[in-house]
């Protein structure tokens, strides 16, 4: 992953875990704005995009756990209870927090609209958690009244208005900004939940949180990858973050990857889709990669292999996957999504692009939390707002972008 050295951190000791706090919730800014029928507008033209890994990581990882709540219907729902509970970390609202249309916990999946944030973090060991980047924000939004699913992808460079914080920033800080002054992994949530409704005018009803730590033991659970290597990887400058150089953040390593069929564990295939430096192929090289190690790994995440290890999977992902949904909620998805053919989800993502799909615009900015230039994508409100006010159900004349604040 590209590492971000927009916020500096000074060293932590004992790493934070997830803890209670916030307020009740109530919604001061948000009273004016129903839902309700809207004027249409233009369909969104599809475009074919390369997703970053983390965004194809936490759909499977996430896959993983619909699956789980899939099979509880089968083969008895308490089968699965304990272990997906272990996954499941309410996050109470904050009191600036828009509430009064959040769906509430243990609701029924079919008849509503759901918006689900998704966070994606890969500690490369330059950060402790809680107090992380977010590499990645999704928001989710599933509507099961007319079995459709958007996929609103928010670049992680994109220059928004942070609350509470105050002040431009980048928008993966968020979470970071939030949890570091009392290394709360809920007041991270909180901070980055309440900037997307802040800025982008979505109410989110649930989150989830995926580490890409449980990503390698997931792999070593399954037996390995088998991976034909198209032509050999050589890093001289590859970090040298995990195993035994976990407690060197800085260090670094001469990676190579011989060409011809390998079979790589876990953390071998991590090497080999997280290298970045002289690809034959540029870094169109490493997008390859990723899809082929992403393929093979969801050729092993077949039923039988979930199900005879199961426990184990669910072991390997503790403390990488944080959520809000209750179990009802997650076996109410899997049915839901048993049924959803492949062209009912739409993928957006709110960056550069062409004409009425020009969502963001790239940009040098002076970033006062390091005293120097930062490259950002500035977000163009003028074809965000029509967007989003389509996709949630808000009114066409709803001022639902306001990234400045």
């Amino acid at each position: 992953m590209d590492d971000d050295k927009s916020v500096k951190l000074p060293p932590r000791g004992k790493k934070g875990w997830p803890g209670n706090g916030g307020a009740n919730s109530r919604a001061p800014f948000a009273d004016g704005v129903e839902r309700m029928p809207t004027i249409p507008f233009p369909p969104v033209r599809k475009v074919k995009r390369s997703w970053p890994l983390f965004v194809r990581v936490m759909i499977i990882v996430l896959l993983l756990l619909v699956l789980a709540g899939a099979f509880s219907l089968v083969y008895g729902y308490y089968y699965v209870q304990s272990s997906v509970s272990t996954f499941i970390h309410p996050v109470s609202r904050g009191q600036d927090e828009p509430g009064n249309d959040v769906i509430p916990s243990d609701s029924n999946v079919t008849g509503q609209s759901w918006n689900i944030l998704l966070l994606g973090s890969d500690n490369d060991g330059k950060y402790n958690f809680p107090a992380l980047l977010t590499q990645v924000m999704m928001v989710v939004h599933v509507d099961t009244n007319n079995n459709a699913v958007t996929l609103l992808s928010i670049p992680r460079d994109s220059w928004v208005y942070v609350p509470e914080v105050g002040g431009m920033h980048k928008i993966d800080q968020a979470f970071l900004l939030g949890a570091s002054p009392r290394n709360s992994f809920d007041d991270g949530v909180r901070l980055a939940r309440m900037t997307v409704e802040r800025d982008y005018g979505i109410t989110i009803d649930r989150y989830a949180w995926v580490g890409l730590g449980g990503f390698s033991k997931v792999i070593d659970t399954l037996g390995g990858l088998d991976i034909d290597v198209a032509h050999p990887i050589v890093d001289d400058t590859y970090p040298d973050d995990t195993g035994k150089s976990a407690n060197d953040p800085y260090a670094y390593k001469r990676l190579y990857i011989g060409p011809g069929p390998q079979h790589l564990n876990g953390e071998e295939a991590l090497e080999y889709v997280r290298s970045r430096h002289a690809d034959l192929v540029g870094d169109i090289g490493r997008t390859q990669r990723q899809q082929q190690v992403l393929q093979a790994l969801k050729q092993k995440l077949n039923v039988g292999s979930i199900l005879s290890n199961l426990q184990q999977l669910f072991n390997d992902l503790k403390g990488s996957v944080y959520t809000d949904l209750s179990e009802q909620e997650i076996v109410g998805f899997a049915g839901f999504g048993h049924g959803l053919p492949a062209d009912a989800i739409q993928r957006i993502t709110l960056g550069p692009g062409q004409g009425d799909q020009n969502y963001g615009d790239y940009r040098n900015v002076y970033d006062p939390s390091v005293g120097s230039d930062q490259s950002v994508v500035i977000p163009n409100c003028n074809t965000i707002q029509p967007l989003i006010n389509r996709i949630f159900g808000l009114a066409f004349f709803v001022q639902s972008c306001n990234v400045n604040g």
